[in-house]
């Protein structure tokens, strides 16, 4: 299942990845991931927005994960969370704590076929 987050002006393809006991949720630009050929020579990879995991214990859940701070900030949260009830309506009016990790990125390794 695909959407689209609004918040704050912004806007951020959303993908859900089910599972039994836990969904997970990615925030990215579908517009960078054009993947419609076979990978070959020069492949740029472009990392996602953040991931957030919606953790179900018994009737209630969890939320967790990181948000890059290039394109989320804190005030976006009550969207978040708002966003993500909607989408999953068995976490809407449930205990739902969360901790939201909104990180910035000063360093990263990458490989890409070329070197």
């Amino acid at each position: 299942m695909r959407q689209i987050f609004h918040s704050h002006g912004c806007s951020y393809n959303v993908e859900y990845l089910c599972g039994d006991n836990a969904d997970m949720v990615r925030f990215y630009d579908a517009q960078k991931e054009s993947y419609s050929n076979p990978l070959s020579d020069l492949v740029l990879v472009q990392p996602s927005y953040g991931y957030l995991l919606i953790q179900y214990i018994g009737d209630d859940a969890v939320v967790s994960g990181s948000l890059n701070k290039d394109y989320f900030c804190e005030e976006m949260t009550e969207d978040i969370i708002h966003f993500l009830e909607d989408s999953f309506p068995k976490i809407k009016n449930v205990y739902l704590p969360y901790h939201i990790d909104f990180f910035s990125i000063d360093k990263y390794d990458e490989y890409n076929g070329e070197y």
